[in-house]
Protein backbone atom coordinates (compact mmCIF):
# COMPACT_ATOMS: atom_id res chain seq x y z
CA UNK A 1 0.00 0.00 0.00
CA UNK A 2 1.31 3.42 -0.88
CA UNK A 3 -0.17 5.49 1.94
CA UNK A 4 -1.17 5.12 5.55
CA UNK A 5 -4.65 3.98 6.45
CA UNK A 6 -6.20 7.14 7.94
CA UNK A 7 -9.79 5.90 7.92
CA UNK A 8 -11.55 8.01 10.52
CA UNK A 9 -14.35 5.54 11.31
CA UNK A 10 -14.10 2.34 13.33
CA UNK A 11 -13.97 -1.28 12.17
CA UNK A 12 -15.31 -3.19 15.19
CA UNK A 13 -18.45 -5.32 15.37
CA UNK A 14 -20.69 -2.36 16.20
CA UNK A 15 -19.17 -0.42 13.30
CA UNK A 16 -19.90 -3.28 10.91
CA UNK A 17 -23.49 -3.49 12.12
CA UNK A 18 -23.86 0.23 11.44
CA UNK A 19 -22.58 -0.25 7.88
CA UNK A 20 -25.10 -3.03 7.31
CA UNK A 21 -27.89 -0.83 8.71
CA UNK A 22 -26.84 1.95 6.34
CA UNK A 23 -27.16 -0.53 3.48
CA UNK A 24 -30.76 -1.11 4.55
CA UNK A 25 -31.28 2.66 4.67
CA UNK A 26 -30.04 3.09 1.09
CA UNK A 27 -31.96 0.06 -0.13
CA UNK A 28 -35.25 1.38 1.27
CA UNK A 29 -34.49 4.90 0.04
CA UNK A 30 -33.58 3.99 -3.54
CA UNK A 31 -35.60 0.80 -3.97
CA UNK A 32 -32.79 -1.14 -5.61
CA UNK A 33 -29.27 -2.48 -5.11
CA UNK A 34 -27.98 -2.35 -8.70
CA UNK A 35 -29.41 0.60 -10.61
CA UNK A 36 -32.17 -0.65 -12.96
CA UNK A 37 -30.73 1.32 -15.90
CA UNK A 38 -27.52 -0.72 -15.81
CA UNK A 39 -27.79 -3.56 -18.35
CA UNK A 40 -27.07 -7.01 -16.90
CA UNK A 41 -25.08 -9.52 -18.95
CA UNK A 42 -23.92 -13.00 -18.01
CA UNK A 43 -20.22 -12.14 -18.35
CA UNK A 44 -20.17 -8.71 -16.70
CA UNK A 45 -17.67 -7.73 -14.02
CA UNK A 46 -18.72 -5.56 -11.07
CA UNK A 47 -16.44 -3.85 -8.56
CA UNK A 48 -17.17 -2.04 -5.32
CA UNK A 49 -14.45 0.15 -3.83
CA UNK A 50 -14.59 0.86 -0.13
CA UNK A 51 -16.61 -2.32 0.28
CA UNK A 52 -16.40 -2.50 4.10
CA UNK A 53 -18.46 -5.52 5.16
CA UNK A 54 -19.24 -6.30 1.50
CA UNK A 55 -22.96 -6.13 2.32
CA UNK A 56 -23.81 -4.48 -1.03
CA UNK A 57 -21.77 -7.07 -2.97
CA UNK A 58 -23.40 -9.97 -1.13
CA UNK A 59 -26.88 -8.52 -1.59
CA UNK A 60 -26.53 -7.78 -5.30
CA UNK A 61 -25.30 -11.32 -6.05
CA UNK A 62 -28.82 -12.55 -5.30
CA UNK A 63 -30.15 -10.68 -8.35
CA UNK A 64 -27.40 -11.41 -10.88
CA UNK A 65 -26.49 -14.52 -12.88
CA UNK A 66 -24.00 -16.77 -11.08
CA UNK A 67 -21.56 -16.18 -13.95
CA UNK A 68 -21.18 -12.47 -13.08
CA UNK A 69 -17.90 -11.71 -11.33
CA UNK A 70 -18.09 -9.37 -8.31
CA UNK A 71 -14.98 -7.93 -6.68
CA UNK A 72 -15.05 -5.94 -3.44
CA UNK A 73 -12.03 -3.80 -2.54
CA UNK A 74 -11.04 -1.95 0.61
CA UNK A 75 -7.86 -0.61 2.19
CA UNK A 76 -8.51 -2.96 5.14
CA UNK A 77 -9.86 -6.51 5.22
CA UNK A 78 -10.82 -6.40 8.91
CA UNK A 79 -14.57 -6.15 8.18
CA UNK A 80 -14.68 -8.81 5.44
CA UNK A 81 -16.81 -11.86 6.24
CA UNK A 82 -14.86 -15.15 6.57
CA UNK A 83 -13.75 -16.42 3.17
CA UNK A 84 -15.75 -19.64 3.41
CA UNK A 85 -18.94 -17.51 3.47
CA UNK A 86 -18.22 -15.75 0.19
CA UNK A 87 -20.40 -16.68 -2.80
CA UNK A 88 -18.42 -18.53 -5.48
CA UNK A 89 -18.47 -15.55 -7.85
CA UNK A 90 -17.30 -13.02 -5.20
CA UNK A 91 -13.72 -12.01 -4.44
CA UNK A 92 -12.70 -9.52 -1.75
CA UNK A 93 -9.27 -7.92 -1.60
CA UNK A 94 -7.08 -5.05 -0.48
CA UNK A 95 -6.82 -1.94 -2.62
CA UNK A 96 -5.94 1.71 -2.06
CA UNK A 97 -8.48 3.57 -4.19
CA UNK A 98 -6.91 6.99 -3.68
CA UNK A 99 -3.94 6.19 -5.91
CA UNK A 100 -3.66 4.82 -9.47
CA UNK A 101 -4.88 1.21 -9.69
CA UNK A 102 -2.52 -1.69 -10.43
CA UNK A 103 -2.25 -2.45 -14.13
CA UNK A 104 -4.26 -5.74 -14.04
CA UNK A 105 -7.35 -3.80 -12.90
CA UNK A 106 -7.23 -1.08 -15.56
CA UNK A 107 -10.24 -1.23 -17.90
CA UNK A 108 -11.66 -4.37 -16.27
CA UNK A 109 -15.11 -3.45 -14.94
CA UNK A 110 -18.54 -2.91 -16.45
CA UNK A 111 -19.79 -1.37 -13.19
CA UNK A 112 -18.07 0.32 -10.27
CA UNK A 113 -20.09 0.97 -7.12
CA UNK A 114 -19.17 3.52 -4.44
CA UNK A 115 -20.99 4.47 -1.28
CA UNK A 116 -20.39 6.84 1.64
CA UNK A 117 -16.97 8.26 0.79
CA UNK A 118 -17.70 11.68 2.30
CA UNK A 119 -15.37 11.34 5.31
CA UNK A 120 -12.60 9.57 3.40
CA UNK A 121 -11.65 12.44 1.08
CA UNK A 122 -9.29 15.05 2.52
CA UNK A 123 -9.33 18.78 1.74
CA UNK A 124 -12.42 18.35 -0.48
CA UNK A 125 -10.29 16.90 -3.29
CA UNK A 126 -11.89 13.80 -4.81
CA UNK A 127 -9.79 13.90 -8.00
CA UNK A 128 -7.64 10.88 -7.10
CA UNK A 129 -10.68 8.78 -6.24
CA UNK A 130 -12.53 9.72 -9.44
CA UNK A 131 -9.41 9.06 -11.52
CA UNK A 132 -9.06 5.60 -9.96
CA UNK A 133 -12.67 4.73 -10.72
CA UNK A 134 -12.40 5.97 -14.28
CA UNK A 135 -9.26 3.91 -14.88
CA UNK A 136 -10.71 0.59 -13.74
CA UNK A 137 -13.89 1.05 -15.80
CA UNK A 138 -14.26 -0.41 -19.27
CA UNK A 139 -15.22 2.03 -22.04
CA UNK A 140 -19.00 2.32 -21.74
CA UNK A 141 -18.89 1.20 -18.10
CA UNK A 142 -21.16 2.57 -15.37
CA UNK A 143 -20.54 4.29 -12.04
CA UNK A 144 -23.22 3.89 -9.38
CA UNK A 145 -22.50 6.23 -6.47
CA UNK A 146 -24.44 6.95 -3.28
CA UNK A 147 -23.11 9.42 -0.75
CA UNK A 148 -23.93 11.62 2.22
CA UNK A 149 -24.19 15.38 1.87
CA UNK A 150 -22.99 16.45 5.32
CA UNK A 151 -23.33 20.15 4.52
CA UNK A 152 -27.04 20.35 3.67
CA UNK A 153 -28.35 18.44 6.67
CA UNK A 154 -31.83 18.06 8.16
CA UNK A 155 -31.61 18.80 11.88
CA UNK A 156 -34.30 19.36 14.49
CA UNK A 157 -33.85 20.22 18.15
CA UNK A 158 -31.67 22.69 20.08
CA UNK A 159 -29.27 19.97 21.28
CA UNK A 160 -28.85 18.71 17.71
CA UNK A 161 -28.09 22.20 16.38
CA UNK A 162 -25.55 22.74 19.15
CA UNK A 163 -23.83 19.47 18.24
CA UNK A 164 -23.73 20.39 14.56
CA UNK A 165 -22.02 23.70 15.34
CA UNK A 166 -19.41 22.06 17.54
CA UNK A 167 -18.73 19.31 15.01
CA UNK A 168 -18.29 21.78 12.16
CA UNK A 169 -15.67 23.62 14.21
CA UNK A 170 -13.72 20.41 14.79
CA UNK A 171 -14.02 19.29 11.16
CA UNK A 172 -12.70 22.64 9.95
CA UNK A 173 -9.71 22.48 12.28
CA UNK A 174 -8.62 19.08 10.98
CA UNK A 175 -9.32 19.70 7.28
CA UNK A 176 -12.49 17.66 6.82
CA UNK A 177 -14.38 19.54 4.10
CA UNK A 178 -17.51 17.86 2.77
CA UNK A 179 -18.51 20.39 0.11
CA UNK A 180 -17.24 18.16 -2.71
CA UNK A 181 -20.12 15.70 -2.22
CA UNK A 182 -22.84 18.17 -3.22
CA UNK A 183 -20.71 19.04 -6.27
CA UNK A 184 -20.13 15.41 -7.24
CA UNK A 185 -22.03 15.45 -10.58
CA UNK A 186 -19.95 18.41 -11.77
CA UNK A 187 -16.73 16.77 -10.63
CA UNK A 188 -17.51 13.67 -12.70
CA UNK A 189 -18.43 15.77 -15.73
CA UNK A 190 -15.15 17.64 -15.46
CA UNK A 191 -13.38 14.29 -15.67
CA UNK A 192 -15.17 13.44 -18.92
CA UNK A 193 -17.86 11.18 -17.48
CA UNK A 194 -21.49 11.40 -18.59
CA UNK A 195 -24.14 11.86 -15.89
CA UNK A 196 -27.17 9.71 -16.72
CA UNK A 197 -29.08 10.36 -13.51
CA UNK A 198 -28.51 12.51 -10.43
CA UNK A 199 -30.75 12.71 -7.38
CA UNK A 200 -30.55 14.67 -4.13
CA UNK A 201 -33.04 15.54 -1.46
CA UNK A 202 -34.10 14.20 1.93
CA UNK A 203 -35.25 10.94 3.44
CA UNK A 204 -38.96 10.22 3.65
CA UNK A 205 -40.45 10.31 7.17
CA UNK A 206 -40.33 6.53 7.62
CA UNK A 207 -36.53 6.53 7.13
CA UNK A 208 -35.64 9.62 9.19
CA UNK A 209 -35.15 7.70 12.43
CA UNK A 210 -32.97 5.05 10.78
CA UNK A 211 -30.75 7.78 9.33
CA UNK A 212 -30.54 9.59 12.67
CA UNK A 213 -29.63 6.41 14.55
CA UNK A 214 -26.91 5.32 12.14
CA UNK A 215 -25.55 8.86 11.78
CA UNK A 216 -25.17 9.34 15.53
CA UNK A 217 -23.30 6.03 15.72
CA UNK A 218 -21.06 7.13 12.88
CA UNK A 219 -20.34 10.47 14.55
CA UNK A 220 -19.22 8.66 17.68
CA UNK A 221 -16.81 6.60 15.56
CA UNK A 222 -15.57 9.72 13.78
CA UNK A 223 -14.82 11.51 17.05
CA UNK A 224 -12.87 8.50 18.32
CA UNK A 225 -10.95 8.40 15.04
CA UNK A 226 -10.16 12.10 15.27
CA UNK A 227 -8.83 11.63 18.81
CA UNK A 228 -6.48 8.94 17.51
CA UNK A 229 -5.04 11.34 14.94
CA UNK A 230 -5.07 14.64 16.81
CA UNK A 231 -2.34 16.49 18.62
CA UNK A 232 -2.82 16.62 22.39
CA UNK A 233 -3.90 20.27 22.31
CA UNK A 234 -7.17 19.51 20.49
CA UNK A 235 -8.22 16.49 22.52
CA UNK A 236 -10.14 18.58 25.06
CA UNK A 237 -12.24 20.16 22.30
CA UNK A 238 -13.12 16.74 20.90
CA UNK A 239 -14.02 15.44 24.35
CA UNK A 240 -16.43 18.36 24.78
CA UNK A 241 -18.11 17.42 21.49
CA UNK A 242 -18.38 13.80 22.68
CA UNK A 243 -20.29 15.05 25.74
CA UNK A 244 -22.65 16.98 23.46
CA UNK A 245 -23.13 13.86 21.30
CA UNK A 246 -23.90 11.72 24.34
CA UNK A 247 -26.46 14.29 25.46
CA UNK A 248 -28.11 14.17 22.05
CA UNK A 249 -28.16 10.35 22.00
CA UNK A 250 -29.87 10.33 25.40
CA UNK A 251 -32.68 12.54 24.05
CA UNK A 252 -33.00 10.78 20.69
CA UNK A 253 -36.57 9.65 21.38
CA UNK A 254 -38.08 13.12 21.83
CA UNK A 255 -38.40 14.08 18.18
CA UNK A 256 -34.74 14.91 17.58
CA UNK A 257 -33.68 14.62 13.94
CA UNK A 258 -30.05 14.48 12.82
CA UNK A 259 -29.93 13.50 9.13
CA UNK A 260 -27.49 13.95 6.32
CA UNK A 261 -28.96 14.41 2.84
CA UNK A 262 -28.70 11.49 0.39
CA UNK A 263 -27.06 12.05 -3.00
CA UNK A 264 -27.08 9.32 -5.64
CA UNK A 265 -26.00 9.29 -9.25
CA UNK A 266 -25.47 7.08 -12.25
CA UNK A 267 -22.64 8.01 -14.60
CA UNK A 268 -20.97 6.43 -17.61
CA UNK A 269 -17.52 6.32 -19.13
CA UNK A 270 -18.02 6.88 -22.83
CA UNK A 271 -16.57 4.30 -25.22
Amino acid sequence: MSRGDDYVLGRGIADSIRLDAQHLLWKLHRGYELHPRIPVTSDMKVAEIGTGTAIWIFDVTRQLPSTVQLHGFDISDSQFPPKDLWPQNVTLGLLDSLVDPPEPLVGQYDVVHLRMWATNVRESDASSLISHVKQILKPGGYIQWEDADLVHQVIKGDTAHELEQRLNEIFKRIGLDFNWVSNLPNLLRQDGLSILESDSGHFKPDLVQLCTNTYLLALREILLGIKRMLAQGLLLSVSEVEVALDRLCSTNTDGTIYNWSPISLLARKEG
